[in-house]
């Protein structure tokens, strides 16, 4: 079983230093299109951000593990998806295109605030972003009695919905 903190002192970091280097590597991508690192074209999509990063920090991956749905299923048959409403620096998230979908898109977390707001980094259309995700309140974009951001928001179809209801999974890379 795994143990989902509830609460922390302070912003948390990966425990293990090769997790740190690969959150290092995929922060220095926020802003680009393309994901290249070291001369090394990864390709343009979500599953090469999380594939760049972790292959430079010295974990690579299976080279089946091509996209979202692949990554998924690595983590799934190594035992290692889990739910829950906390989400660990390091981890893998993985997101459907809409809420109850499929994996489809994976992102890895940078950090994760005290209320639970995970900062996943994640290739979109516009090139490698920062994405607030708050798996405890999935549905709702902003604390009601602070204001604070929890969730942003993502385009499905013609309607913009709070990330956190599209998170199919958690799991520490495969």
């Amino acid at each position: 079983p795994i143990d989902f903190p509830t609460s922390t002192t302070g912003p948390s970091r990966p425990a293990r230093p090769e997790l740190a280097r690969a959150v290092a590597v995929a922060s220095s991508l926020v802003g680009e299109r393309d994901i290249v690192v070291d001369g090394r074209d990864y390709g343009d999509d979500c599953a090469a951000l999380v594939r760049a990063a972790l292959d430079r920090a010295g974990h690579s991956l299976p080279a089946g593990a091509r996209d979202a749905a692949s990554l998924y299923g690595l983590a799934y048959r190594r035992g290692l998806v889990r739910t829950g409403i906390r989400a660990q620096p390091g981890d893998l998230i993985f997101l459907a295109d809409r809420p109850g979908g499929a994996p489809a898109h994976v992102g890895l977390v940078a950090k994760v605030e005290p209320d639970g707001t995970a900062l996943v980094l994640h290739r979109m259309a516009r090139g490698v972003m920062r994405l607030r995700v708050n798996l405890g309140y999935p549905g709702r974009i902003a604390d009601p009695a602070t204001g604070k951001r929890l969730n942003d928001t993502l385009a499905v179809g013609a309607v913009a919905v709070p990330a956190g209801s599209l998170v199919v999974a958690v799991a520490p890379p495969p």
